[in-house]
């Protein structure tokens, strides 16, 4: 089945500052290896992320990068285009080539807490106009889930307020809502995933056609809501596969933050299918989860 996540972060620097010089090569076997016919849809990871907070000039180097690793990977993987709104015009010049020239598909992921803006800011919002003059999405950061810490990454009720206050300013952009729907890897961890479905509920009265939500934790209990409630044409994968450890890589399915060895599930898009069946999605809905909503939305 093909298969297409919409999440996904690498970077062709390793954890300890190492450079990767085989990044295509590592990721197409990985690729090979899933069992699946794997398309991903990636943006930086690793030191790029710091930089961005501090360099305009990052935004270029970062998004290079990306731009480098999906034309050696030939058709596999497409480019989300990262940028920092504080540093508005070089983030619409980056954006200009990522979109213009590049062939990227995608605006995001969009990190206010690790860049320090705000999507409810005059900024972010020439940024997200930008976007909807190429017609790509923009991907928004909403926290999954808490540890009892509601701040900084895992803050997820204060960046759904923030995301509404920037569909205010820019109705007419298409959002995608950031591995919303989640649950981490034990009980200790607090999802959001019900609280981000009431809000959207609440707010509209019904799906914005203008809304996507990524499925993070294909087992996070709130999935069969998800599946029963939100149209099935607006639900993606989106999983928050990075390439933190490695390489070899993680096989693909790989928790976030987790290890292979003590991923709950066994890590193939196999086990997101079977999660998705338990869930009361038909076959017609799966597909679209897997792969169809995406290649719509992105033009792939």
């Amino acid at each position: 089945m093909r298969w297409i996540d919409t999440h996904i972060h690498v970077s062709d620097i390793g954890p300890g500052g190492e450079k990767r010089e085989d990044l295509a090569a590592d990721l197409l076997t990985m690729l090979d290896g899933s069992g699946a016919d794997l398309e991903l849809v990636v943006s930086p990871d690793g030191p790029y992320l710091g930089d961005l907070q501090r360099d305009p000039a990052a935004m270029l180097r970062a998004n290079g990068m990306v731009r480098d690793v999906v034309r050696a990977t030939q058709g596999r993987l497409w480019g989300a285009c990262m940028v920092n709104p504080t540093f508005t015009d070089e983030a619409l010049r980056v954006m200009d080539a990522a979109f213009g020239e590049w062939g990227f598909v995608m605006l995001g992921e969009m990190l206010p807490y690790a860049h320090g803006y705000i999507m409810d800011s005059d900024e972010a919002e020439r940024v997200v106009r930008h976007a909807v003059q190429f017609d790509v999405p923009v991907q928004v950061h909403l926290g999954t889930y808490s540890h009892k810490d509601y701040t900084g990454s895992t803050s997820g009720m204060d960046h759904m307020q923030d995301l509404l206050r920037c569909y205010d300013r820019v109705p007419e952009a298409k959002y995608i809502l950031a591995h919303a729907i989640g649950c981490g890897p034990t009980p200790d961890y607090v999802p959001w995933a019900d609280m981000f479905l009431d809000t959207v509920f609440g707010v509209f009265g019904a799906w914005p056609q203008t809304f996507w939500i990524e499925v993070r934790d294909f087992q996070c209990k709130a999935l069969a809501r998800t599946v029963a409630e939100v149209p099935a044409d607006r639900i993606l994968a989106g999983t928050d596969w990075t390439t933190r450890v490695g390489p070899p890589f993680q096989p693909y399915g790989t928790m976030f933050g987790m290890r292979e060895e003590t991923n709950p599930f066994p890590p193939t898009v196999e086990s997101f299918i079977g999660f998705l069946r338990e869930a009361g999605a038909s076959e017609e809905d799966i597909e679209r989860i897997g792969w169809r909503n995406a290649a719509e939305l992105l033009r792939i």
